[in-house]
C-alpha cells in the first residue's frame, strides 16, 4: 500500500507537468523581441530613447512578449548589461529610471540578450524572435575586434541553435562612427530625430504597424552612404574608404553598373548573367538572363533587359520572384550582322519605361541607331535615328521623365572623334544637340558619363584634346577629365578637374588613370578631402542617384 501511495503522488506531479509545459508552448507569445539601450556615458540622446521605447512598448500587443535590457558600464564587469523590464506594462518606470554611466559594453549586452532567449522555459515567439539594439555611441567600446565579437555572437547563436535576427538602430550616433556600427551588423538603420526613431522602432518592433505604414519612408534606409564599382573580376560596393561587399565576376566586356532606383541593390552584366549585390545586407547574387547584353533600372527594385526582342524585368528584392516577359519590341526585326543588323540594345529605364536602341546603320562604328520609348503598358514609340555615327555609349532619363539624354559621336580618323549629348523631349520625340563644351577648335572629345542629379541638372564628365595635324596621333589635352553641368547659357565646369562624384557631403568617389593611354582606373574615397586607394583596374563605377 505505501508503494501505491508514493506511486500516484508521483503520477499527478507528471499530468500536471505534462499539462503545464503543453500550456507554456501553446500560450506562448507570436512575437519575441528584447529592445537593449545603450546607457553609456555621456548619454547623448538617451531622452529620445527612452521616449520612443515607452511609446513603441504602449503599442505593442497583448500576444507578444517586450522586454528591455540596458547596457553600459566597466568593460567585463557583472553589472555592464541587465534586463530592467520583463514585459511591456513594466518598461514605462523601468526606462523612465534609466541614466547614463560607464562606456559602451554592446557585445556583453547582446550576448546576455541571446541569454534571454535561450533558458528551458523561456517564451521564444511562435513567428519571429528579434534582439533591437539602440546605440547612441556607436560600436562597442571595449574591442577594437569587431569581426571577433560579431563571430562570439554569431557562435552563441549557433551554441544555443537559435533562429534569432539581430538589428541594429543608431540614434544620433556621430558620422565617423557610423561606419563601426554599420560593419557590426549588416541590418543597421539610422535615425536623427526622435520622431525618426518612434518609426523605426514601431516598424522592428511592433507587427504591422500602421504608423510605420504610414510613414515608412524613413524605415530601413541604407546604413550608409555608397558607391559602387567594377573591374574585369569584380563587382564591390565600398561604405567610407572600405570595400564592404563584393562579389567574383566576369566582366570583361566591362559592360553597365547601375543601382536600382530604391538603392537597394547594385547589378552590373556579366559573361555569366547579372551579378547584383544588396546594399543592405552585403549578399550578392548571379540572375541568369540568357545573352542579354544591358541591364537597367526600371523603378524599385525591379530591373529590366532584353531576351532577343522580349523586354524582361525581374524584382531583385523577392528571392522568389521570377523573370517577367513584357513588351515584345519589333518582333519582324531579325538580326542580321552581316549587314549590321545588330541585336536590339537597352539603353536606359525609368518607373517602367525604357529606352531602346535599334543598330541598325551601315556605320562601322554602331551608329546611326534607331531609337524606341516602350512604355510600361508594352506600347512602343519612335524616337528617330540617334545623331554621329557612333553608337549611344550613355543616356539617362530626367527625374520627372520628360526628357531623355544620350551621348553619341562623330567618328572621323584615329584621333578625331567628337562626342556630344543629345537631349530628346518625350512629348514632342524632338532631338537637340547641347552646346559644344570647351575649346571650338578640338578635334576630339569624350563624354565618359552623363547623369541627372536629383534636382534636374544635367551633368557629365567631359574632356578633349588636339591631334597632329595628319589626323593622329593625340598630341596635348585641352579640357582634362571634369565635372561639367547644363545651364541655360550651356555647359559649364564645375570645381577641380578629375573624374569624380560626390556620394555625400564631404564623401566622393575618385578615377584616376593608371597610365596616360590605359583604358583601366585606379579608384580612390576621399572623405574630407584625404584620398584612400580602393582598387585598381576599374571599369566603371556608379553612385545612387
Amino acid at each position: 500500500m505505501k508503494r501505491r501511495a508514493v506511486l500516484i503522488p508521483l503520477a499527478v506531479l507528471f499530468v500536471v507537468v505534462a499539462c503545464t509545459a503543453v500550456y507554456f508552448v501553446l500560450s506562448g507569445p507570436a512575437y519575441r523581441t528584447v529592445v537593449l539601450v545603450d546607457t553609456s556615458a555621456p548619454g547623448t540622446g538617451l531622452d529620445g530613447v527612452k521616449d520612443a521605447v515607452k511609446s513603441v512598448a504602449g503599442n505593442s500587443g497583448d500576444s507578444d512578449a517586450l522586454s528591455v535590457r540596458r547596457f553600459g558600464g566597466d568593460c567585463g564587469s557583472p553589472g555592464d548589461t541587465a534586463q530592467i523590464a520583463g514585459s511591456p506594462d513594466q518598461v514605462d518606470q523601468a526606462v523612465g529610471a534609466l541614466s547614463a554611466s560607464g562606456k559602451a559594453t554592446m557585445v556583453d549586452g547582446v550576448l546576455a540578450a541571446i541569454d534571454d532567449f535561450s533558458g528551458v522555459f523561456t517564451r521564444r515567439g511562435s513567428a519571429h524572435n528579434r534582439i533591437v539594439v539602440i546605440s547612441t555611441t556607436g560600436a562597442d567600446a571595449c574591442t577594437n575586434d569587431l569581426a571577433g565579437a560579431r563571430k562570439s555572437i554569431d557562435d552563441r547563436l549557433a551554441e544555443a541553435g537559435l533562429d534569432l535576427e539581430i538589428r541594429v538602430v543608431g540614434f544620433q550616433v556621430p558620422q565617423d562612427r557610423k561606419e563601426a556600427l554599420a560593419k557590426f551588423a549588416s541590418e543597421t538603420t539610422f535615425a536623427d530625430t526622435a520622431d525618426d526613431l518612434k518609426i523605426v522602432l514601431d516598424r522592428l518592433v511592433v507587427p504591422d504597424s500602421p504608423d510605420a505604414a504610414a510613414r515608412s519612408g524613413i524605415v530601413d534606409p541604407e546604413p550608409q552612404p555608397s558607391y559602387a564599382f567594377l573591374t574585369t573580376s569584380r563587382l564591390g560596393v565600398v561604405r567610407g574608404t572600405e570595400v564592404v561587399a563584393e562579389s567574383a565576376v566576369d566582366a570583361s566586356f566591362g559592360r553597365g553598373l547601375e543601382y536600382t532606383a530604391d538603392k537597394h541593390f547594385v547589378f552590373a552584366v556579366t559573361a555569366t548573367g547579372i551579378a547584383t549585390i544588396d546594399v543592405r545586407s552585403n549578399a550578392v547574387r548571379s540572375v541568369p538572363c540568357g545573352d542579354c547584353r544591358d541591364a537597367v533600372t526600371a523603378g524599385g527594385s525591379v530591373i529590366s533587359w532584353l531576351a532577343g526582342n522580349v523586354l524582361t524585368t525581374l524584382d531583385l528584392a523577392d528571392e522568389n520572384a521570377q523573370p517577367v516577359a513584357r513588351a515584345t519590341i519589333l518582333p519582324d526585326r531579325k538580326v542580321d550582322e552581316s549587314s549590321l543588323v545588330l541585336p536590339l540594345r537597352i539603353l536606359a529605364g525609368k518607373d517602367g519605361t525604357s529606352l531602346v536602341a535599334a543598330p541598325d546603320g551601315p556605320s562601322a562604328y554602331g551608329g546611326p541607331e534607331n531609337l524606341y520609348l516602350v512604355r510600361p503598358d508594352g506600347q512602343v514609340a519612335p524616337l528617330g535615328p540617334t545623331q554621329g555615327n557612333v553608337a549611344v555609349y550613355g543616356a539617362a532619363f530626367s527625374p520627372d521623365g520628360r526628357s531623355v539624354a544620350y551621348v553619341t559621336a562623330g567618328h572621323a580618323g584615329a584621333c578625331e572623334e567628337r562626342s556630344s549629348v543629345v537631349l530628346i523631349d518625350l512629348a514632342s520625340g524632338a532631338q537637340s544637340v547641347t552646346p559644344v563644351a570647351g575649346g571650338q577648335g578640338d578635334d576630339g572629345s569624350v563624354v565618359a558619363a552623363v547623369w541627372y542629379e536629383p534636382d534636374g541638372t544635367l551633368s557629365m564628365i567631359y574632356s578633349s584634346w588636339l591631334c597632329a595635324a595628319s589626323g593622329g596621333p593625340q598630341t596635348s589635352v585641352t579640357v582634362p577629365e571634369s565635372l561639367w553641368q547644363l545651364s541655360g547659357s550651356g555647359w559649364a565646369r564645375r570645381g577641380d578637374p578629375g573624374y569624380a562624384r560626390q556620394v555625400s557631403p564631404g564623401f566622393r568617389a575618385v578615377l584616376v588613370r593608371s597610365g596616360p593611354t590605359d583604358g583601366a582606373w585606379q579608384l580612390f574615397s576621399e572623405v574630407n578631402g584625404t584620398r584612400t586607394k580602393v582598387s585598381d583596374g576599374v571599369v566603371a563605377f556608379a553612385v545612387p542617384s
